[in-house]
């Protein structure tokens, strides 16, 4: 009787034992970022900031990093980056990070959209993922004032024509006024 009970609680202590390391450590990765500027122009070159915070209970092992760019989702175009960190890098847990930046280079044909960066980072216990929103400009938009001296030139070539203009006029006012003093009949006055 006893060797049949026994069974039961030799399995349940198994089970138990095998399910313990998973009981014991929570882990949980995730990915913060932004870019160096707020819109892009097609053509133009930029950074992208992030970081890889463990905020689980063990200490992982960061083994890769994958960027992939809403111009190139599929790596068709071979823009997409995968950073490897030099050494080991061990992201401590409660709050431990790890940060770096990469540049990349908006291509200037009609692949350049807006959208959003997705990174997805590999350890040696769990993965992670996350998003960083990108603009694209597909119209020139000018935000500073681009070519000031030419609108400078205008303004001051339609002054000076304001200034020519006013003189010919109160010539040809005065002039006016002259000739119908010298004509006047005398004893009629000038209306």
């Amino acid at each position: 009787m006893q060797r049949k009970a026994l069974l039961p609680c030799v399995v349940l202590v198994a089970m138990v034992l095998t399910l313990m390391p998973l009981c014991v450590a929570q882990q949980n990765v995730t990915v913060n970022g932004y870019t160096d500027q707020p819109y892009y122009k097609p053509g133009d070159s930029g950074t992208l900031h992030f970081w890889v915070y463990d905020k689980g209970t063990a200490d992982l092992i960061l083994e890769n990093l994958t960027i992939y760019y809403p111009w190139d989702p599929a790596g068709m175009w071979e823009t997409n980056q995968t950073v490897i960190p030099s050494t080991s890098t061990v992201i401590t847990a409660n709050g431990g990070n790890w940060s770096d930046n990469v540049s990349f280079t908006v291509p200037n044909d009609g692949r350049a959209t807006g959208g959003q960066i997705e990174i997805y980072v590999t350890t040696d216990k769990v993965s992670g993922y996350s998003s960083i929103p990108i603009s694209v400009t597909s119209v020139p938009t000018y935000l500073s004032l681009e070519n000031m001296n030419q609108l400078t030139l205008l303004l001051t070539v339609i002054a000076v024509l304001m200034i020519i203009c006013t003189a010919i006029i109160a010539y040809a006012i005065l002039l006016v006024a002259r000739r119908r003093r010298a004509t006047a009949p005398t004893g009629q006055q000038n209306p």
